[in-house]
């Protein structure tokens, strides 16, 4: 026997199900899911990741807040209930630093995921195994999102006991709706900067361009009248600015408005299906642009 029809034979006997009866399709769920486990099992394997997630998320916040108190005293401003409707800034900006937790993550941690396995050797390797891209990012975002649920509860609840301030539990439902729109949303937003991370590498300055400007257009310490009137328009395509806007008035007034609700949730639908479809056109272009190039595994 030739040493190829060995190998031949070989590769026959190693041959599994899964390979066998694989057909090329959008979406797996087994590998969304075992990535994510993956990525929950090296997050959990040091304690101290616990700590941090709770924590620092408050200790960024602290210094706005401090500000905010500094400027207008324990309560509000004449101005500041004016712009935004509510007479208690802490109240305002605390749900809204609570919502930012998911945004922040889907940027930081979702787009990245590519360049750490990249770090780790293995971009290489996953790249070649016979699953859809899509669901590797869909299984990191499951994990991030878990992550950040608890790390966004922490804060609230935190930030709740030390300054006092209380919700309507009574919107809990509505609420869970709209985050979890706007969570669907920042996926596609996530699948964008993958694409990018592929091409051009280095996601630092990038990732730090994205999440400031984020961060400047969601009304997050400020209402969004506080905002040029030019750049409120450019306010409205992030996922956040909605869900903030949405979200502040369940959770703060306690009352549900049918049709301001639909109207947000039309609206959030639509920026999902536009960043769903942005963001995997994006990716797909990053890449086969690196592949025929040849520089997945470089740096």
């Amino acid at each position: 026997m030739t040493v190829v029809e060995s190998i031949i034979s070989e590769s026959r006997h190693q041959e599994t199900p899964y390979l066998t009866t694989f057909q090329p399709r959008f979406m797996d769920w087994t590998a969304a899911r075992v990535f994510a486990t993956k990525n929950l099992r090296i997050a959990i394997r040091y304690p101290a990741n616990f700590l941090i997630w709770g924590i620092l998320p408050l200790l960024w916040y602290a210094p706005y807040l401090l500000m905010m108190i500094a400027i207008a005293g324990p309560g509000t401003s004449q101005s500041f209930t004016e712009l935004s409707g509510f007479d208690d800034f802490i109240t305002f900006s605390v749900i809204a630093v609570f919502v930012y937790q998911y945004v922040d993550k889907s940027i930081w941690s979702v787009g990245n995921n590519f360049r750490w396995e990249q770090f780790s050797g293995t971009l290489e390797p996953l790249f070649v195994t016979p699953v859809p891209r899509i669901s590797i990012l869909v299984g990191a975002a499951f994990s991030d999102t878990i992550q950040c649920t608890f790390s966004a509860s922490v804060l609230l609840i935190i930030s709740s006991w030390l300054f006092g301030v209380t919700y309507a539990i009574t919107m809990v439902a509505p609420i869970i709706v709209m985050l979890t729109m706007m969570v669907f949303g920042l996926y596609g937003f996530s699948f964008l900067i993958a694409g990018l991370i592929l091409v051009f590498k280095d996601p630092s300055v990038l990732t730090e361009l994205i999440s400031n400007i984020t961060y400047v257009l969601s009304p997050i310490t400020y209402p969004l009248q506080a905002l040029p009137s030019t750049v409120r328009y450019a306010a409205v395509l992030v996922p956040s600015t909605i869900a903030i806007i949405t979200i502040r008035e369940l959770a703060i007034t306690g009352m549900f408005e049918p049709i301001s609700f639909i109207q947000a949730f039309l609206a959030m639908l639509a920026l999902v299906i536009a960043f769903w479809v942005i963001g995997i056109l994006s990716f797909r272009w990053g890449e086969r642009w690196t592949k025929d190039r040849g520089s997945m595994g470089g740096f």
